[in-house]
């Protein structure tokens, strides 16, 4: 058991390994059964949004999806590990689809170049749809360099960052932002099919691909103290983790092997101050200062700069001095 500080001083819950097996391993006795189809989502995996028999909406990535063996595994262990280091991530759930759900809703089948196939029956990844499914108060996966100061939780894009480059994370970094009351925005990572080397667990190179594509969440997010403790957060809560989840993975979840990927997962949290070097130094870096010269670049021009006029003269002066 765990509970303790995330690095800029933000508090995490307990988190009970046990209780990965006792209420969210998807073989335990706490999987669903969708009872409403609501829509299909975006996407390659051809997700689906539906009502389950507790009432909330789940989005359902299933078994035999067009893109990969192991999606499910992987949004399963993003959504554990990324939880267990004090990460927001939607719940997860395994969610069942009986053969009758299927055969009454067939635009849930998948949509092949070869034609229409249906989905296999049985249980499939749910991740609990955060907010409201419609209307004005419906998340959003776009954020605009404008609203990028209401994201009050936004300096954990540095600790997704890292997770991503531990996970050797094939895609860019997904996130909904949900807006409260006060106009604030509040982030929530979703979408992990593409971590641990993505669909075939391949951990081979592929440098720089978890960022997400808004650059300016990261702004002055970097440094090197808080970089080190969530490093040293993650080599001490994640090999736990992964002992806990990772063997009794759901079987139809997965082709590869669990052993083999545990073993390289290991490997890659032993050496992943240099992986974050590398990454970082190709990366995270480089766009920073992209931002930095074309926010410099609108002002000069006389387009309204977003940034804070201490910001401005801070970059002004250390342009001026390099």
């Amino acid at each position: 058991m765990y509970a303790s500080e995330v690095p800029f001083g933000g508090k995490v819950g307990l988190v009970e390994f046990c209780s990965f097996e006792d209420s969210l391993h998807p073989c335990s006795n706490a999987i669903l059964s969708a009872n409403k189809y609501i829509r299909k989502m975006k996407g390659g995996s051809q997700s689906i949004l539906v009502r389950a028999n507790d009432g909330r909406h789940y989005v359902v990535k299933m078994t035999d999806n067009p893109i990969g063996p192991n999606l499910l595994a992987n949004e399963h262990m993003g959504s554990l590990v990324a939880k267990a280091v004090g990460l927001p991530v939607a719940e997860a759930r395994g969610i069942c689809l009986s053969d009758s759900f299927i055969d009454s809703h067939p635009d849930l089948w998948f949509e092949l170049p070869s034609g229409v196939r249906r989905p296999d029956k049985g249980m499939h990844f749910g991740s609990l749809f955060v907010g409201q499914t419609s209307g004005p108060d419906r998340p959003t996966e776009y954020i605009s360099p404008s609203r990028v100061s209401m994201i009050t939780n936004r300096e954990v894009f540095l600790g997704m960052y890292l997770l991503d480059v531990w996970a050797n994370h094939q895609d860019n970094r997904q996130a909904i932002f949900r807006r409260s009351s006060t106009n604030a925005q509040e982030v929530c990572f979703i979408d992990h099919g593409h971590m641990f080397g993505g669909p075939e667990w391949n951990f081979e190179g592929n440098l720089g691909s978890a960022l997400h594509l808004e650059m300016a969440v990261y702004t002055d997010l970097w440094h090197d103290k808080q970089v080190a403790s969530w490093i040293s957060r993650f080599q001490t809560i994640i090999p736990e983790v992964l002992t806990s989840i990772v063997p009794p993975m759901a079987s139809e979840w997965y082709k590869g092997d669990l052993s083999e990927l545990h073993s390289s997962l290991t490997d890659r949290l032993l050496r992943l101050p240099e992986l974050v070097q590398a990454d970082a130094e190709k990366t995270w870096h480089p766009s920073q200062q992209k931002i930095i010269d074309e926010s410099l670049r609108l002002s000069d021009l006389g387009i309204h700069d977003l940034r804070t006029p201490d910001t401005r003269s801070a970059f002004r002066r250390g342009r001026a001095t390099a």
